[in-house]
């Protein structure tokens, strides 16, 4: 069913939607990050955001890589081949407001229409 917090209006719900990718090459701090965006229009326009690994290392976008989406980042730590290179997006939701939900009458019991 739901629950219901309050009626507070400067409460903001918000949807966390997260991209991934994988180092291509990897050189101490620094890792070559593919399958994340695939051109790069999209590496600039995301520039600024933070990037995070599974296994907690923080980082940020250096630069953008050829036309396939490909990119250098650099991080607080040494990166492993194996990890993945992850990026949070948040999107301000919307709740669905519902219809008021009002009884149908009943029909009538009696009705023959049914039995035949």
């Amino acid at each position: 069913m739901g629950t219901f917090l309050n009626t507070d209006t400067t409460r903001i719900i918000a949807k966390r939607i997260v991209l991934t990718g994988h180092p291509f090459k990897v050189h101490k701090k620094t890792a070559t990050v593919r399958y994340l965006f695939f051109n790069p229009d999209d590496v600039h326009y995301f520039k600024p955001i933070q990037l995070h690994t599974k296994h907690g290392r923080t980082g940020h976008i250096r630069e953008s890589l050829g036309t396939h989406g490909y990119f250098k980042a650099h991080f607080d730590g040494p990166v492993n081949q194996m990890d993945t290179v992850c990026m949070s997006l948040y999107k301000r939701v919307f709740p669905k407001f519902s219809k008021l939900w009002i009884a149908e009458p009943e029909t009538n019991p009696n009705n023959d229409a049914m039995e035949e």
